[in-house]
């Protein structure tokens, strides 16, 4: 239900070079159908209505299996519907050459006003080393994130995750070992669980700085971890359990959990409707340790309601 940013974003990624666009509808009720059903002057467009909302994450899985079923394309990029791609920059990522090994190459991500896109900043493992684990204990976020400066560079860099917003993908890597993303996330981490198998698999992940996007993404207040609106509190959390508990391990997980659930709770001072949020971060809580993902997302906007 975003349509006037679908139609910027749409007009956007038409004026690059690409092959095919594929547009996953999340069941919107807005007019999207019947502007996208619209769209026959351009023979590039593939629009697909989803009779249910399935989130980002069912609509990466869903776009994902069109391609690999319905195209013969070597390379897909992902983004959101409030995403697009800097003037050239797919021009730019089909002029790099990449090595057979690479199935994944993250884009450098801004904000409209020049920014860094903080949620889409790439990242090394944060525990993948003894030297790794010590940065993350001391520096925290910073510890692991790519830095300001690595935007700068001339040349890719490998890195263990990424988000989905201007992500490329080899084909043949997630027809052949990767798979398609689990669409019982709903939304969040799904892209950072999905871009860590990467390396699971034997595979590279490099981030392509020369390569840019844009994210007109208003979630984040002031780009701080403080979710609008207020459901998106209960996929954060609830799935970021499940992307610890995929890249810390078995032993490491249980105390990351913990400190992370009493980081969550102080965080309840950033919110108006604290008891919303604190409820919120409950269901998120049980939810995410029981490896629970069928709760329906009618439920999770009722419970959000104050």
């Amino acid at each position: 239900n975003r349509l006037t940013a679908l139609k910027d974003t749409v007009e956007r990624t038409l004026a690059e070079a690409i092959e095919q666009l594929i547009i996953i509808n999340n069941a919107s009720t807005d007019g999207t159908r019947e502007w996208l059903d619209g769209l026959s002057s351009d023979s590039r467009i593939t629009a697909i209505h989803l009779p249910l909302n399935v989130g980002g994450a069912g609509g990466f899985h869903h776009g994902f299996d069109h391609v690999l079923k319905h195209t013969d394309a070597d390379w897909l990029v992902c983004f959101d519907d409030d995403a697009y791609p800097q003037p050239g920059s797919i021009a730019r990522f089909k002029s790099l050459t990449f090595a057979a090994d690479v199935a994944g190459v993250a884009a450098a991500v801004y904000l409209p006003d020049g920014r860094i896109s903080e949620m889409n900043r790439p990242s090394h493992h944060p525990f993948g080393s003894v030297g790794a684990t010590l940065k993350t204990l001391l520096r925290r976020r910073s510890g692991f994130h790519v830095r300001d400066e690595d935007y700068r560079r001339e040349t890719p860099m490998d890195i263990d995750f990424s988000s989905f917003v201007g992500c490329f993908l080899r084909v043949s890597a997630i027809r052949e070992r990767i798979g398609l993303p689990r669409k019982e996330l709903f939304i969040y981490a799904d892209d950072i669980m999905y871009t860590h198998t990467i390396g699971e698999h034997g595979l590279r992940h490099c981030f392509a700085p020369m390569v840019r996007f844009t994210h007109d993404c208003a979630t984040l207040q002031a780009q701080q971890d403080v979710y609008k609106p207020m459901w998106k509190v209960y996929y954060t959390y609830r799935n970021r359990l499940e992307l610890f508990r995929q890249i810390a391990g078995p032993w490491a997980f249980p105390p990351i959990a913990m400190l992370k659930l009493l980081s969550w709770v102080l965080k309840a001072r950033h919110y108006e409707q604290r008891g919303v949020y604190l409820r919120l971060l409950g269901l998120a809580w049980t939810d995410g340790m029981l490896r629970r993902f069928s709760r329906p997302h009618t439920e999770i906007l009722r419970r959000a309601t104050p």
